[in-house]
């Protein structure tokens, strides 16, 4: 175990699930609770901010911490736990200096000079991406970093071999054909013309370029779909709107965004291809995360989480940097499908579900393809932080939702296959709770179909993860 000095100022680290764990362990869990059911081999990957404190400084913004990979490797001896920090160029830099980073909602002491013309630093704090004999740490605006998958030892920024140029992005939200093994990507070009460049990663681990979509105005786009033929985006008016205070170093690169519900919604059909990008126009949609997509006759289909965009932005926003008070209402949008006719250039909107929620996933066996069953981080009261766990039955409209005890808090739930079962939703969902007033986490262990009838099993850690934004579960081959 590795232990920085930084740790033994915090005397109550763990008391939140934003608490900074400074900590790297290696270590056989010991609590095990329940039966690991003999079917689920392999290794649970975990990423998020696990610094949000440099020095003595807190960082301003939820999106802003050093990345973390947590491992949690799943065999016939039990559980293995190792964590380790990406070393990113920012987190070295943090550590021998004690400076906070020029982050999205984040800005470097010194003033306006320390920070003009700096864009937002990689972090590597966002998803991981299990691709070949790789594990990547992913962000939003630059390249990903090549991670040893069982040492978690950082080997550097990926260019896959040059293919990602100097400013080129290969953003948080990849898509895994299962079918193919292709995984598509995007990234934002800035300069000369705002627009998506769009990438194809092959099972050899050769990067090749799709197309790309040329964009109006600059804005947020955090995720993307895949079907068997397109690359979909579902563009909302969350856009670049101040960038002079930001260019010139007065305000962190969020202030620069505007929810701007006039401009509407774009839809965008990328074929897998090369071909042409198909455009639709739609009402304004405020959204981050993409469960799934797929392609029915002349229609295709998306379902997303879409937000409530009162207060727009700003207001939204601003729980993320009140992360340690009340970030709750930031986690708690609303499970939607969207029905978009090719031919008929209709999009027909339908909500699936009335708790808000976040962090959709699925059984990936089924991604480009309908699915049955949607896996939900919930919040059982508005509001509120995700302390459920949801899986939503789109046949027959029934969900089974386990909920933590008042005042732990959830992540994402993974799916992880029964590899003996080929139908959809045969498995378990993998997830982290966080257990404030015992300053720990464990891993909760959940029947896919059942997760109402509670943790098959639980994995408690010797000290705690700070909350954790997405990541992978592969299975042992």
């Amino acid at each position: 175990m590795t232990v920085p000095a930084d740790l033994r100022r915090h005397d109550d680290l763990g008391a939140s699930p934003w608490d900074s764990q400074f900590a790297e362990f290696d270590y056989r869990i010991d609590q095990i609770d329940g039966t690991i059911p003999e079917k689920i081999r392999g290794t649970l990957y975990r990423i998020g901010p696990g610094r949000f404190d440099v020095g003595r400084h807190p960082v301003g913004h939820i999106f802003d911490g050093d990345g973390m990979v947590s491992r949690f490797r799943i065999d016939d001896d039990g559980i293995a736990y190792r964590n380790r920090y990406v070393r990113t160029k920012t987190y070295r830099r943090g550590n021998r200096t004690g400076e906070l980073p020029k982050g999205f909602g984040t800005q470097r002491a010194g003033g306006a000079l320390a920070n003009a013309l700096r864009f937002p630093e990689n972090m590597a704090n966002t998803n991981v991406l299990v691709h070949g004999d790789w594990l990547y740490a992913l962000w939003e605006g630059g390249r990903p970093h090549r991670l040893d998958p069982q040492t978690l030892a950082t080997h550097g920024p990926e260019s896959f071999a040059g293919a990602l140029n100097r400013l080129g992005a290969f953003s948080a939200h990849p898509k895994a054909d299962p079918r193919t093994g292709e995984v598509f990507n995007f990234g934002l070009d800035f300069y000369p013309r705002p627009l998506i460049r769009c990438y194809r990663l092959d099972k050899t681990g050769r990067l090749h370029g799709v197309g790309t979509v040329p964009i109006p105005k600059l804005g947020f786009i955090h995720d993307f779909a895949l079907t068997a033929r397109y690359l979909v985006f579902v563009l909302g008016p969350l856009v670049v709107n101040k960038p002079l205070p930001v260019l010139f170093g007065r305000r962190p690169f969020d202030d620069a965004l505007s929810y701007k519900p006039e401009l509407g919604t774009t839809i965008v059909l990328l074929p897998r291809d090369g071909g042409k990008p198909i455009r639709f126009e739609y009402d304004s949609l405020f959204h981050f995360h993409v469960t799934n997509a797929y392609d029915a006759g002349a229609e295709t289909v998306v379902e997303l989480v879409a937000h409530d965009p009162a207060g727009g932005w700003a207001a939204w926003n601003a729980h993320l940097h009140d992360y340690r008070g009340n970030p709750g209402p930031a986690f708690g949008g609303q499970l939607t499908r969207l029905v978009i006719g090719r031919d008929s250039r209709r999009v027909i909107r339908e909500p699936l579900n009335d708790l808000g929620c976040e962090f959709p996933q699925l059984d990936q066996r089924w991604a480009t393809r309908p699915h049955r069953y949607s896996y939900l981080a919930e919040a059982s009261r508005a509001g509120g932080d995700p302390d459920s766990i949801t899986t939503l039955d789109h046949r027959d409209g029934t969900r089974s939702t386990y909920t933590c005890a008042d005042g732990d808090t959830i992540c994402e739930p993974l799916f992880a296959a029964d590899p003996d079962a080929g139908r959809e939703g045969t498995g378990w969902l993998l997830t982290v709770e966080h257990l404030p007033a015992q300053k720990t986490s464990r891993l909760l262990i959940l029947a896919a179909e059942r997760p109402g009838d509670g943790p098959v099993a639980t994995a408690t850690l010797r000290r705690h993860i700070p909350m954790t934004f997405h990541g992978a579960f592969a299975a042992a081959t």
